[in-house]
């Protein structure tokens, strides 16, 4: 079926078939702000080596048009476009692959909005801690803390799967860039830590493993479906720079 967008053959001289195919194969940019040239092609047909003779602004901030090019007396409108990000859909060759897939994505749907109060939470306590002087009272404050979070999450934790587990404490080292072993290291002792990453080694849960998305081959799906959620309003980034980014607003 012909677009009816295309101008009929006998309306395109060879030189513009060139051109057509020509800027047909170029490659299209994939995000950033860009002027779109709204090229309406008549029944009259025009010439594609026609000069611009006048170059206008539109004033009218209500109207979606911006500006217009003006070629031998017809006016062409352009106007700048949101950006725009385009996620690539993983690979997935097989129903097991698909399965799976979905499978990590729901994890990931389940697990994320704890990490992102936890990453929160934590900019919290290290401002409020900034405030506290002598090594017990911040000790305490800890203390208290985590007591706190431990009465508010800790039922809903508990339901997580082992491997829901592993993936909470991967997307806390990528919203933190520390590791939870580190973190348990820090804000109590070297001991705790140990101890804890003893247990959850036991259920099959690394503490210390990093996240890893562009060696490792679950992290890079698990970034994948956290990119598209955050550009489709399934999850809110933790991070400001990636709300502004995904989101926009």
């Amino acid at each position: 079926m012909r677009n009816p967008l295309e101008p009929w053959p006998w309306q395109v001289c060879c030189k513009c078939k060139r051109v057509i195919k020509r800027f047909k194969k170029m490659e299209r940019p994939v995000a950033g702000k860009r002027i779109v040239l709204s090229l309406i092609l008549s029944a009259m047909g025009w010439s594609l080596q026609a000069q611009v003779d006048t170059l206008s602004r539109v004033e009218d901030a209500n109207s979606s048009l911006v500006g217009q090019l003006v070629i031998d007396g017809d006016t062409i409108p352009w106007a700048v476009l949101d950006e725009i990000l385009f996620v690539p859909a993983p690979t997935l060759n097989d129903f097991q692959a698909r399965r799976q897939y979905y499978m990590l994505m729901k994890k990931v749907k389940r697990v994320y909005p704890y990490v992102r109060q936890a990453a929160m939470r934590m900019d919290s306590v290290n401002i409020k801690l900034e405030g506290i002087e002598g090594r017990r009272k911040r000790k305490k404050y800890v203390k208290e803390y985590q007591d706190f979070l431990e009465e508010r999450f800790e039922p809903e934790l508990r339901r997580l799967t082992r491997s829901e587990g592993q993936i909470l404490s991967k997307l806390i080292y990528r919203e933190t860039g520390t590791s939870v072993y580190e973190i348990i290291k820090t804000y109590r002792n070297g001991f705790s830590a140990r101890f804890w990453s003893l247990t959850a080694w036991w259920y099959d849960i690394n503490l210390k493993k990093p996240y890893d998305p562009v060696e490792d081959a679950e992290d890079k799906l698990i970034e994948n479906i956290l990119v598209r959620k955050f550009i489709a309003g399934g999850l809110v980034p933790a991070r400001e720079e990636e709300r502004l980014l995904y989101q926009g607003k």
